[in-house]
């Protein structure tokens, strides 16, 4: 078969081979049926929304084959009441791959929209898993993780005793701790048994261990089982099986607070082969759940790590930066500022480490030695090896943690915001915030009226840090007059046009009470799905009625999505970590990946830093501002996959940021480790065919030297 694979011809991974006939020596495979027409008609209609709902209604419900198939993914992709409700009728299909086809569609929906599960369309779900035949289950299951009520698990937990089925059983008990819904007895029992499996099986297990919802209550006898089953299958696994399983056990230890009991472990874990196991033993012993013992053994770990740095293993780098920003807190205790301060020399004399990885572990180890100082010197990034974008926030963190003289903090602050650079004005909001409690009235006031007008700049980074921030200053204020901020809020809020911008106005509106601002929360019921999902929480924290909206009809985004429509294509990244080759999926996702094509033949990936980097999660960028906060100008339609797409968000897995549905744009992200919360919520647009190191080696700041676009077969 063609190596793009079309999945949703055949519905899922799982029936591939009824679909793709065995091939044998003497037996050529026929084509693939040209179906790209279908295809672009398909992402015509999915990116005019509601106005294209009609027409995917219609080939759902009476097309045939694969035009059904694609369809039902595209109303799970759209959303809405309409779409929902067909959905729902197709989960009857007598088709079992349209009726798992149904169910997959919802799921998308659900985790697009996050709408309330109700028990009707979880018995509708339970009731498709029972009728579809085994080699669909997963898609169903998958989608009962995103869309069904607590009762489901009760039919999830016997399955995790099923070789086949087991493996998207924990996946989707996991997806009801991100869902915030409780894990009932059964399967905190089962969940730690099957955690001793082969490392599919024991992944998803520990993957739904550490993402539990944990709520505040009398222990009864069942959870004291549970309690006494899990803590030494989890600290067993810190050492044992595949790296991502030893990462997620140690992320279930920290989760169920067994971060003492399992120190050797994690002391252990400190030294692992994998630096993305090692990522997680820093944060779990260096940081709130960790001691100072801990601590201590973490500074004690950072020299050996900077070791393999030296060696060439780049991404070594995310550890010890990582334990130097958890450890900076405690640069006081002795152990810590020796072996701080001895990795600050080293960086210094160091001729293995280049310029961006020494400037930050240089800046971050000078800034923790400045916390422990008797006398801190917020002057000390006039020493960093990094441009000022980088090091000044590191200023902006210091003043906000109360380090310094009072007159040395305000010093700061007033010269971060006259700074050139939006990024480095933006960095010093809530530090002014945190200035609060030893300020003046006059303080307050200028204070105020500095983040009322920075929320009213034209400049998305200043606006956007700001309304971020403010939420500190309502905090810092209490019962104080607030009245200017309300007014710059309120009024923002009234004509904003960007999606993202809106969202978070009309989220702190609500946050805070604002009764002034419930006629803004209303308007914000039209126009982008991003500000209606944000309105509708508004008006529900203000206490009105946020009824159900149809979804809008909208514009395609202006790139030919009919060039890469069943066209085999490489995204190419030459980074300044090395080369990048990404097997690029119009498939599943044609406006998105048509994006990027697009953008990349304009050169506008060329020079672009890496703004934001989650070590053992993500490496993200392509954002023009180099920020978080920007994009090419126009917005892209939502595409996630299922099961049934592929891979998804696994280690190479290649995604685009968005602030919510149908808000992606430029930003591109490339995974660490696995990921299951963001299949189905995130678009999904390839996978790293090879340079997996120079991504995982990224820092922010890196950049994209060269990006270019290859069509036809790569080896």
């Amino acid at each position: 078969m063609h190596p793009m694979v079309r999945s949703w011809c055949v519905i899922a991974a799982t029936v591939a081979l009824a679909a793709c006939p065995a091939r044998t020596p003497s037996t050529k495979l026929p084509e693939p049926p040209d179906d790209r027409a279908l295809r672009l008609r398909i992402a015509q209609a999915e990116a005019r929304r509601g106005a294209g709902l009609t027409e995917l209604v219609e080939l759902a419900t009476h097309g045939a084959g694969t035009e059904r198939l694609l369809a039902v993914r595209g109303l799970g992709r759209i959303g809405g009441i309409k779409a929902l409700e067909v959905l729902r009728q197709l989960l009857r299909d007598p088709d079992d791959a349209v009726a798992a086809g149904a169910a997959s569609a919802i799921g998308v929906l659900a985790g697009l929209d996050e709408p309330e599960p109700s028990a009707e369309l979880t018995k509708e779900l339970l009731g498709t898993l029972e009728r579809v035949a085994a080699n669909h289950k997963p898609l169903v299951i998958e989608a009962i993780g995103r869309a069904a009520d607590a009762s489901a698990q009760a039919t999830l937990v016997p399955l995790l005793d099923d070789k086949a089925l087991a493996e998207a059983a924990a996946l989707a008990l996991g997806r009801y701790g991100r869902r915030k819904i409780e894990l009932i007895g059964s399967a905190r029992i089962a969940l730690p048994v099957l955690a001793q499996a082969d490392p599919a099986r024991s992944y998803a297990a520990v993957y739904a261990i550490s993402r539990e919802h944990l709520v505040p209550t009398e222990k009864t006898a069942t959870d004291l089982a549970a309690h006494v089953r899990l803590a030494p299958v989890l600290m067993s696994l810190t050492d044992e099986g595949v790296p991502e399983v030893r990462a997620m056990a140690i992320l279930a230890i920290v989760k169920h607070g067994y971060v003492e009991g399992a120190r050797v472990r994690l002391e252990k874990a400190l030294l692992d082969t994998d630096w993305r196991v090692a990522v997680e033993a820093v944060r779990a012993l260096a940081g709130d759940k960790g001691n100072d013992a801990g601590r201590d053994a973490v500074a004690t770990a950072l020299v050996r790590r900077f070791t393999e740095l030296e060696r060439g293993h780049l991404a070594e780098a995310h550890v010890v930066i990582e334990a130097l920003r958890l450890l900076a807190p405690h640069a006081k205790r002795p152990l810590v500022a020796i072996s701080v301060n001895a990795l600050a020399t080293a960086a210094a004399a160091s001729t293995a480490v280049e310029g961006l990885t020494y400037g930050w572990i240089g800046c971050l180890a000078t800034a923790a030695l400045v916390r422990a100082s008797e006398t801190p010197d917020l002057t000390f990034v006039d020493s960093c090896k990094l441009p000022d974008h980088l090091k000044l926030p590191l200023v902006a963190e210091l003043v906000t943690a109360g380090v310094g003289p009072v007159l040395a903090r305000r010093t700061a602050v007033v010269g971060l915001l006259a700074h050139d650079d939006s990024r480095v004005r933006a960095s010093a909001f809530s530090a002014l915030a945190a200035l609060w409690k030893d300020g003046t009235d006059r303080d307050h006031q200028a204070a105020i009226l500095m983040i009322a007008g920075a929320i009213g700049s034209r400049d998305a980074i200043v606006a956007g840090s700001a309304i971020d921030a403010a939420a500190a200053f309502y905090a810092a204020i209490g019962a104080g007059d607030h009245s200017a901020l309300d007014a710059a809020v309120i009024a923002r809020a009234r004509g904003e046009g960007d999606p993202e911008l809106a969202a978070a106005l009309l989220e702190l509106i609500g946050k805070q009470k604002l009764a002034a601002g419930a006629e803004a929360c209303r308007a914000g019921l039209t126009g982008h799905a991003v500000r209606i999902k944000a309105a509708r929480t508004c008006l529900r924290a203000l206490g009105e009625a946020a009824p159900p909206v149809e979804v809008a009809a909208a514009s395609p985004p202006p790139v030919d999505v009919a060039a890469v429509i069943g066209a085999e294509l490489t995204w190419k990244l030459v980074t300044t970590r090395g080369a990048i080759s990404i097997a690029l999926r119009p498939d599943v996702a044609p406006w998105a990946v048509a994006t990027i094509v697009a953008l990349t033949r304009k050169g506008y990936y060329n020079g672009l830093e890496v703004h934001r980097v989650v070590p053992g999660f993500v490496v993200q960028g392509g954002d023009p501002t180099e920020s978080g906060w920007g994009g090419p100008g126009f917005t892209t339609p939502s595409e996630p996959g299922s099961l049934a797409d592929g891979p998804g968000f696994v280690a190479g897995g290649v995604g685009v940021a968005d602030a919510g549905r149908d808000s992606g744009g430029s930003q591109w992200f490339v995974m660490h480790g696995r990921a299951p919360h963001l299949d189905g919520r995130y678009t999904w647009i390839g996978s790293v065919r090879t340079g997996q190191k120079s991504a995982d080696a990224l820092l922010i700041g890196d950049q994209v030297i060269d990006a270019t676009i290859v069509v036809g077969p790569q080896r």
